[in-house]
């Protein structure tokens, strides 16, 4: 899921940028790492270049996760947010006050961050509002019809194939839910043949209109 729609490597790349690009540096890290914690000083922007983060709350045992983001995304470590590497991950990192020295100088740059920092905001915002107001089951469908809708693939018999390239162990982390919630409720899904598994984290969805009520139904 390309989560801001923008993607700033793209951008980063461009000869116009190159002064810019000059002031990130590379910095790897493993696979389930916290990276960041709201306690950390570090004022830093970084894009991701490889890999996946993820950008969470956590308040006593519970956790609650905002954003998934992919390579080209944006995020500074000044959100108060835990920032955990989903994958085995790469990411361009730069001082907050070396970036805007340059960014005073290349507007083009700062117009695609505002963009990218609305789009961050916005679906922030949908995420609270679905763990406030939705149940798991709601918030999976949500999901589901997002992901098929934007990255799905059409089948020639009218049905979506989606692929969540997550594990269950990931997508419950994205619910705010136990994995045994979320295998069950795919489960269920599946034998009201509101879904179809084909394979490692592959699925098919017969009808998108019919999930798509089903998901209305129980938001009503």
């Amino acid at each position: 899921m390309k989560f801001s729609g923008i993607n700033l490597l793209d951008e980063l790349g461009k000869s116009e940028l190159a002064e810019l690009r000059a002031a990130f540096h590379e910095r790897s890290f493993v696979k389930d790492h916290i990276i960041y914690t709201p306690e950390a000083e570090d004022d830093l922007v970084f894009v991701i270049s490889k890999g996946r983060v993820r950008i969470y709350l956590a308040y006593g045992d519970k956790e609650f996760t905002l954003a998934i983001l992919n390579p080209g995304d944006l995020y500074a470590t000044h959100a108060d947010c835990y920032i955990q590497a989903f994958d085995d991950t790469t990411l361009l990192l730069a001082g907050v006050k070396e970036v805007k020295t340059v960014m005073a100088r290349v507007p083009l740059f700062t117009r695609t961050m505002v963009r990218v920092l609305g789009h961050i905001l916005r679906n922030s915002f949908s995420i609270i509002g679905d763990l406030a107001f939705k149940d798991i089951r709601d918030r999976l469908l949500s999901y589901i019809l997002v992901e098929a809708d934007t990255h799905g693939t059409k089948l020639e018999d009218g049905g979506v194939e989606l692929r969540f390239d997550l594990t269950i162990e990931q997508l419950s982390l994205l619910m705010g839910a136990t994995r045994q919630t979320v295998s069950t409720l795919l489960n269920n899904l599946e034998r009201d043949g509101l879904i179809k598994k084909t394979g490692r984290g592959r699925y098919c969805i017969p009808d998108m209109d019919e999930l798509s009520r089903q998901a209305d139904k129980n938001a009503a």
